[in-house]
């Protein structure tokens, strides 16, 4: 077991413990250990944690990694304290190594010894001088006994001097009266101080509850989605102009307070002003932009994504700065929705604006959601903006997702859909890949062409692959789980081979997670 904390901008960001397996360190979001650090590559950094309790760093990213000041050179051990330094804000500390002290037994066999004590040894006779060093002696004192003086003529006896004492000391017995009333000022005494101890008590804490309420109240360290007084969040959805999520397509999911959001939907964009926070006290702007052109059939995602943004940079009314584009990661359920991200900051209104846009793509649709609070509460904001995609995607629109890219370059629609009926009649999972590529083709075709009946086959036939690589996918997971179980080394790579190879798409998210050896 290996411990790391990473300190970002000198302040402690995140920590946890890694077991036995790989992870990855990166800015991208299906890294195991997630940076949103602008100069942190997307799979940055490879940590492999072995069974014997050993752990390796690996540096994967073109911007280097640097262990003691130095550079990181091939598969290095972590050692206790190792400090790897990944950009110029961030570093992550290890501890490899968690001794436990024991305590010693105060009840063991060893005898408590008081220094310089020694039992005396009385001397015959009971001389004191014959003690030798050890005998107490009495400064001043003589081995002869004291003298008592002889009492003086005419005085009394002893017998008689008591007797003269008992006289003086002449006592009698209280009343039953006097009794009483000794008992009842007694008790009066002890309730008065118990009256007095609970007035104190209660004026104490009357005290700390009064400070208590005067206290500031103290800022929420990350931003969070605002609720009610009930604990339970402020949301609601909104239809772009597609139907929405409850008829098959997806909606913008935003925070909706009473009195402070306003939605506008304007010509080329829709703007959401509401707030954050669990108070809702941080404003909050979303802006969800639709393009659609028929380049984006041919135009791979990142140049897509590249083109839009620099449509916005040219906005002559606003001063923008982006930082680079993010690898590849997906959000929805079952197999996701590829998307890609990047932060930005901007200048608008004579307000200075910070946050995220995410893009993803269906056809020759392109979309961008802008999500953003004011610069001074950037660092409070930034995790609440980056794991909220503000968005809900149906089922169907999940299964039924497609992308263009340089590979579709057309072809005759029925012959593709005569080929691919063949490839899912065979079942066979090595021709997934060209049976996607036949279909990305196929609907690509129809979208030029404008012919709907294409479309809505190969959209069927889309969701038939689909089905059928899930079930497949599934099926191997548990075949690879008895084999574990089994500990059968063999057969666990031999199964992992297979999958890798016929996943081999990195547009699919189970390509990632077998080459991170994670299934789902």
């Amino acid at each position: 077991m290996i411990r790391y904390v990473a300190y970002v901008n000198g302040g402690r960001d995140q920590e946890g413990e890694l077991p036995v397996g790989e992870y990855i360190v990166g800015r991208s979001r299906a890294a195991d250990i997630h940076i949103p650090e602008p100069d942190v590559s997307g799979r940055h950094l490879k940590i492999s944690v072995g069974s014997d309790g050993g752990a390796w760093a690996e540096n994967l990213s073109s911007h280097g990694t640097s262990c003691g000041g130095r550079p990181l050179a091939g598969r290095e051990p972590l050692t206790d304290g190792t400090v790897l330094r990944l950009g110029k804000n961030t570093e992550l500390h290890f501890e490899t190594t968690s001794a436990a002290s024991g305590r010693p037994d105060a009840f063991g066999d060893a005898a408590t010894v008081i220094p310089g004590a020694a039992a005396p040894s009385p001397a015959p006779g009971g001389n004191a001088a014959a003690k030798g060093d050890d005998a107490t002696v009495i400064p001043g004192g003589t081995d002869a006994q004291p003298e008592v003086p002889a009492p003086e003529a005419g005085s009394a006896p002893d017998g008689a001097c008591e007797v003269q004492k008992t006289d003086v000391m002449h006592t009698r017995l209280a009343s039953l009266e006097e009794m009483n009333m000794l008992r009842s000022s007694d008790r009066k005494r002890t309730t008065g101080r118990l009256f007095r101890g609970i007035f104190f008590a209660a004026l104490a804490v009357a005290a700390l509850a009064l400070l208590y309420s005067l206290r500031p109240e103290q800022k929420e360290k990350n931003l969070s989605w605002p609720v009610d007084s009930a604990g339970n969040a402020l949301g609601a959805f909104y239809d772009p102009g597609n139907g929405g999520h409850q008829k098959g397509a997806f909606s913008l999911a935003f925070p909706s307070i009473r009195g402070k959001t306003d939605i506008r939907s304007l010509k080329d964009r829709i703007v959401i002003d509401t707030r954050c926070g669990r108070d809702a006290s941080v404003p909050l702007r979303i802006i969800f932009m639709e393009r659609r052109l028929p380049e984006f059939l041919t135009m791979e995602r990142k140049a897509a994504f590249a083109r839009l943004l620099g449509e916005l940079q040219r906005d002559g009314e606003q001063r923008w700065s982006v930082s680079q584009i993010s690898d590849v990661f997906f959000i929805g359920a079952d197999n996701g929705l590829p998307c890609l991200s990047c932060e930005y900051r901007r200048e608008a209104d004579k307000v200075s604006w910070c946050g995220e846009v995410l893009f993803f793509r269906t056809g020759d649709r392109a979309y961008m959601r802008l999500a953003e609070t004011p610069a001074a509460e950037r660092a409070r904001a930034q995790s609440f903006i980056s794991n909220t995609p503000f968005l809900k995607f149906s089922t169907p629109y999940l299964h039924r997702h497609w992308e263009g890219g340089p590979e579709c370059r057309g072809g005759d629609p029925s012959a593709m859909l005569d080929e691919v009926s063949r490839h899912l009649s065979k079942q066979a999972p090595f021709e997934w890949a060209r049976t996607y590529l036949l279909l990305q083709n196929t609907l690509a075709e129809s979208i030029r062409t404008g012919n709907s009946a294409h479309a809505g086959t190969a959209l069927a036939q889309l969701q038939r692959l689909r089905t059928m690589q899930s079930v497949w996918y599934n099926s191997q997971k548990i075949r690879y789980d008895t084999a574990r179980l089994c500990n059968d080394k063999r057969q666990e790579t031999a199964i992992m081979e297979l999958c890798k190879t016929v996943f081999s798409s990195p547009d699919d998210l189970r390509y990632f997670t077998l080459r991170r050896n994670v299934w789902e």
